[in-house]
């Protein structure tokens, strides 16, 4: 009898023994990426002065959560601005004026129901917009042209989600805004074709 109580007893630790181990096998923290504009490819302009202006005042309030992040979301639109609008034309001038460069995270109402209760469920909202007009000035001839981006992306996060996991999930969602207002500038500019030298 002592044996088999021996035994179990070494069953049991033995079990327990593994399940501790396996708690302890835990993902390291990812690390945040810096921002790197020079991944987006640069686009001639005809103009020669390229100009600026950071228009968007922050509510400093929530939802609004753009002024407690490094860099500030309108200081990366103006990165992207530099890198990618390169005025090698003669004359004119081109001017970005950002008109929203914004972060908002906001509560989801809770699900209803006891199953629901049980389950790792969608708990906040973040929202990104980026916003601007980009103007283009030509004395000569008198040509002129503007275009209006708006790009927006959204992400959700459960309520099992950590700080770190928000610091991420911040960063994809501006990413995802800047590609997509990438996107849209040169389909329009493209459209007009006022903006990019042959």
């Amino acid at each position: 009898m002592r044996v088999m109580a021996r035994y179990l007893t070494l069953f049991f630790l033995l079990i327990v023994g593994s399940l501790l181990s396996g708690c302890g096998n835990t993902e390291p923290p990812k690390v945040m990426k810096a921002f790197d504009a020079s991944v987006y490819a640069p686009m001639a302009v005809n103009a020669r002065h390229l100009k600026i202006l950071q228009s968007w005042q922050m509510p400093m309030q929530a939802p609004y959560e753009e002024h407690l992040l490094n860099p500030l979301p309108v200081d990366i639109l103006t990165d992207w601005a530099t890198q990618v609008l390169q005025p090698l034309g003669g004359s004119g001038d081109v001017t970005l004026d950002i008109t929203e460069a914004s972060v908002q995270i906001t509560e989801l109402p809770p699900e209803e129901g006891f199953l629901n209760s049980l389950k790792d469920n969608q708990d906040s909202q973040i929202r990104l917009i980026f916003a601007a007009k980009l103007i283009w000035l030509q004395p000569l001839g008198q040509h002129q042209g503007m275009v209006e981006i708006r790009a927006t992306a959204t992400q959700t996060l459960p309520e099992s989600s950590r700080p770190i996991d928000y610091d991420l999930a911040i960063q994809d969602t501006i990413l995802a805004t800047l590609t997509s207002f990438d996107r849209q500038l040169r389909d329009e500019t493209a459209k007009m074709q006022l903006f990019v030298l042959p």
